[in-house]
């Protein structure tokens, strides 16, 4: 829903959003404001706005009359700057998240399966039996095995191990690690640098990638290629 589409075509897509015929309203700024629309449990902001109060308007159509509600808001390197403003002027902590990993989205879709479930009727349940009792067989007897392939199968994920992904971009096949100072003690990205030279191989050290230091300074994280990973860990346990 946006400015260019006609009055009258934004009040049928307001009743039916209403009336939950849909699920998902995608809009503008044209349905952060002036709007009564209760019920809305997740508000997602692509980017931060430029104004805080714009902000306000538009995690607001969440959270009407007093209830509970969710506002995430993506953003970058570039429009972080935003998301700490809109944090000073409205005197409010958001709470930063690092990518979904693909374990995220798998469980997510998981819990979805479950809902939908509820809808299926008792009385189309014993035509399932005989099915039911074969496949928990075939996992020698262990039923939630036998559930779990069952809903990995609906999920759609089930042919291949998931790939890791890292925390910081998103990119595939890495796998974040923070390195921090436990004892209170400052530690920079410059010194978490100076360790890893000190303690790991040189190849090793090149493999990192993507090195950010901790608001709180007392380390960093950063990314490795998921192949190194192990390397990686191997030597911080013999340190």
């Amino acid at each position: 829903m946006h400015g260019d589409i006609a009055q009258n075509q934004r009040e049928v897509t307001m009743k039916r959003f209403k009336e939950g015929k849909f699920r998902v309203l995608v809009a503008t700024d044209v349905a952060s404001r002036g709007l009564d629309i209760p019920n809305v449990e997740v508000v997602i902001q692509l980017e931060p706005p430029k104004e805080t109060e714009t902000y306000i308007h538009r995690s607001g159509r969440t959270a009407r009359a007093g209830a509970s509600g969710t506002c995430i808001t993506f953003y970058t390197g570039k429009t972080k700057m935003l998301v700490e403003q809109i944090e000073s002027q409205a005197g409010i902590k958001l709470q930063r998240i690092g990518v979904p990993q693909p374990e995220d989205v798998i469980k997510a879709s998981a819990m979805d399966i479950c809902k939908n479930l509820e809808e299926v009727h008792d009385d189309v349940l014993p035509l399932f039996v005989e099915t039911a009792q074969a496949l928990i067989e075939q996992k020698g007897g262990d039923s939630v095995m036998a559930l779990c392939t069952a809903l990995a199968y609906i999920s759609g994920h089930y042919k291949a191990a998931l790939n890791a992904r890292s925390l910081i971009t998103g990119q595939e096949r890495m796998v974040t690690v923070k390195l921090e100072s436990t004892g209170g003690g400052r530690l920079s990205v410059s010194n978490v640098y100076s360790i890893l030279r000190k303690f790991w191989p040189p190849a090793l050290c090149d493999s990192v990638r993507t090195m950010r230091g901790m608001r709180s300074n007392a380390g960093a994280v950063f990314d490795l290629y998921e192949d190194q990973y192990a390397r990686f860990m191997d030597n911080w346990a013999h340190l």
